[in-house]
């Protein structure tokens, strides 16, 4: 016990208790004199007497005094190294060459010297920190490997992980560039709170890596899935620092190819820091998922290498269908919404040409190459005169459709068929007419034209829109007239010609007619427009695109793909950790058709040395469509997702895809120390910033007593207690027995 205090905390201000207290006396010795007016001897001055004592037992309770009894009392306390274990601190900055982790492994040999022979109450811990906080023993190896440098986040793990056990004094050593986490000042505040200073061992220069010279792949773009022997196009940005108006040389590896697949050559001009990277072109051969690799070629005197190269996944897709789709000099609502009906299909690749000028001799705009056997499956011919073309290109396209089995399309409009000039060439032989006249014309009535498909449309799938027949019928009827048409006579259909659909009414025309070649492939002549259905409703914009879809699948002779299809699209294949992984997953039957009542599980795994596999919440239904979601918290690296498809709890199907997850080097991107945040820091918690040559006189100055006792102040009350009630009623008792025995009442 270090000593006594006595305190009082008076019910009222001393002036007003000071007037009570003279009147209640006052009033007390009135009443007494007047009832023991006459008596005499000692009892009635005994009496008097128990009522004064009471009447100062009031007072004292007004006054409400305390004893205020003060212990020193023992208590845990830790003495605490923190040590940045990023790879900033593999930076050579120090005196002698030395990089910041040397220096740091000599803090921590000193700190284990220097708190050998700490008290029984006061022990030493060594913590290394980054992204992630580990307690290190003596034995433990430090390694700098961390990506990031979470300052503020590891100030609030170390006090967390002491558990109320009381931080006698915190030693930071690092360069103080926190790029992560939540704002060191912010922790530090919390820091203050405690009375635990920290004190800052800063390493590091602030100019460290600011003259230095660097070229770093900021930005990866290109499609995420293309088809085999289909041209992938690769873009990026490129970063450099130090090497302005010189040519620098960027390559495209694949991963099974030993050899780049494209290069370019770029030059950054003086006074910019980016430049866009263009030109790199991959066409693979083989289907499968492909890693990607944008990399720039180091150059000497580069200040890290480690951000030269950026890669991503893309998926390479067999028997993908491949389109070229021709449009006429005139852009039209039916070419931008047709573009983006059969667009949305991920089977289908559309290259898109527009032909504004009349072929002159053999030249023309459109390159002969287009029309080599195999390159497409099927043509799109959208209001494009016949003059656009050469008379070699005329036969080619003939050629590939009646000997190459492609498909071929004519869609309506002032500048096709008849009044196009293409009855008077060699494609008017693969065209379902006999006769094509450019006075032909346009049908074009007040009310519109409303599409009517027939039988063989609807049973042949492609005019299905509906789930079923009677569906697909009733779906139709509810689509807005089309504004007109091409005019197709029946009497100038060729007999091999099929009718899919007409015009409503009594004097009904054909509308859309197909027909089959020698050589399997098909052709289909269009004469109306149908971008009004795709505008009217939502469910005329998803009638309009399945119904375009439907069409090039027929006529690429891929309208039914014999097998229910579970297909799984990942929004990114490139995430940084922390971001999350947005995906959509399908299951369509051999028609296209959605499958009813299916449930979908996905899972993660991550590959490599050390793989591990994760659940990922059940997908959930979004309007028409299922999606899923995954927050990547594990190590940079190759991961794959796989879905699972049930129906009934029996598997009908699943689908997988890689992505990949990778974490910025901002260590050695920017690692400069921050030596003012340092001092910031130790300010705000009552430390110091300290040398590190001066650590070992630090901790011997430490005054060990200070924090592993604690005063204790313990409060005793007198007015509130059972003993101050007890005399205070026996005092009024025994006042009161006297008064009644010699008949004072």
């Amino acid at each position: 016990m270090s000593g006594i205090e006595f305190s009082l905390n008076p019910i009222a201000p001393w002036p007003l208790l000071v007037l009570a207290s003279l009147a209640v006396m006052t009033l007390t010795w009135v009443a007494y004199n007047r009832k023991l007016r006459g008596s005499q001897g000692a009892w009635r001055w005994f009496a008097i007497g128990l009522r004064a004592l009471a009447l100062l037992m009031c007072l004292l309770a007004m006054l409400r005094p305390s004893v205020l009894m003060m212990e020193k009392k023992k208590q845990p306390a830790s003495i605490i190294l923190l040590v940045d274990s990023s790879k900033s601190m593999t930076v050579g900055d120090e005196a002698n060459s030395r990089t910041r982790g040397d220096d740091a492994k000599d803090v921590i040999r000193d700190f284990r010297g220097g708190t050998k022979n700490l008290g029984a109450n006061l022990d030493a811990k060594v913590f290394r920190f980054d992204s992630t906080v580990a307690e290190i023993g003596p034995d433990t190896p430090l390694e700098f490997r961390g990506r990031e440098t979470a300052l503020g986040s590891a100030l609030l793990e170390v006090e967390k992980r002491q558990a109320g056990k009381r931080i006698a004094e915190l030693y930071v050593v690092s360069d103080f560039s926190s790029n992560a986490g939540i704002n060191p000042l912010a922790a530090a505040r919390r820091y203050k709170s405690l009375q635990s200073p920290i004190v800052s061992i800063a390493l590091g220069t602030e100019n460290a890596g600011a003259g230095s010279r660097d070229l770093s792949i900021r930005e990866f773009v290109s499609a995420q899935s293309v088809f085999v022997k289909n041209q992938l196009e690769v873009r990026g940005t490129l970063a450099a620092r130090g090497y302005s108006d010189q040519p620098i040389e960027v390559e495209l590896l694949v991963d099974d190819q030993p050899e780049p697949v494209a290069r370019t050559t770029v030059r950054v001009p003086v006074g910019a820091m980016q430049v866009p990277i263009k030109g790199l072109k991959y066409v693979p051969q083989t289907a499968g998922e492909k890693l990607l690799k944008l990399r720039v070629v180091p150059k000497p005197g580069e200040f890290i290498e480690t951000n030269n190269e950026i890669s991503s996944f893309v998926t390479v897709k067999s028997g993908g269908l491949n389109v070229l789709y021709l449009q006429g000099p005139i852009i039209s609502w039916e070419m931008k919404f047709l573009m983006k009906a059969i667009k949305s299909s991920p089977d289908i690749e559309v290259d898109f040409l527009a032909v504004r000028r009349a072929a002159q001799g053999q030249t023309g705009e459109v390159e002969d190459d287009r029309f080599k056997p195999g390159r497409y499956n099927s043509f799109v011919l959208g209001d494009l005169p016949a003059d656009c073309w050469t008379s070699r290109q005329l036969t080619m396209l003939k050629d590939v459709v009646t000997k190459g089995g492609a498909g071929l399309m004519m869609l309506g409009g002032r500048s096709s068929f008849g009044p196009g000039g293409w009855g008077q060439t060699v494609v008017a032989d693969v065209l379902p007419f006999n006769r094509l006249s450019s006075a032909d014309g346009q049908i074009e009535p007040e009310g519109g034209i409303r599409f009517l498909p027939r039988d063989a449309g609807i049973d042949g799938a492609f005019l299905q829109i509906g789930p079923g027949r009677l569906e697909s019928n009733e779906l139709w009827k509810r689509l807005p007239p089309m504004t007109g048409a091409n005019r197709f006579k029946t009497e100038d259909l060729k007999n091999s010609a099929v009718i899919f659909a007409d015009s409503e009414g009594a004097s009904s025309v054909p509308l859309m007619v197909g027909m089959n070649t020698a050589n399997l492939g098909r052709v289909l002549a269009f004469a109306g427009e149908t971008w009004v259905w795709a505008r009217a409703t939502e469910e005329g914009r998803l009638a309009h695109r399945k119904f375009w879809r439907q069409v090039i699948f027929w006529l690429c002779r891929k309208e039914d793909t014999g097998d229910d299809q579970i297909q799984l699209n990942l929004a990114r294949r490139r995430l940084a950790v922390g971001e999350r992984l947005e995906f959509n997953v399908s299951a369509r039957n051999a028609k296209g058709e959605t499958i009813p009542d299916v449930r979908f599980e996905a899972s993660v795994e991550r590959q490599g040395p050390n793989p591990a596999t994760e659940k990922v919440e059940e997908p959930y239904n979004q309007g028409n469509e299922v999606r899923g979601s995954y927050e990547v918290k594990g190590e940079p690296g190759v991961y794959k997702v796989t879905v699972v498809a049930k129906r009934n709890s029996a598997e009908i199907g699943r689908d997988s895809a890689r992505f990949l997850v990778y974490q910025d080097d901002r260590e050695l991107e920017n690692p400069g120390a921050n030596l003012a945040e340092a001092k910031l820091i130790a300010e705000a918690t009552g430390g110091e910033v300290l040398p590190p040559q001066r650590l070992l006189n630090h901790l011997k100055s430490i005054d060990q007593s200070a924090y592993t006792e604690i005063a204790s102040h313990t409060e005793h009350r007198i007015w509130d207690t059972w003993p101050f009630l007890l005399i205070f009623t026996t005092l009024l008792t025994l006042e009161w027995w006297l008064r009644k025995r010699h008949g004072w009442v």
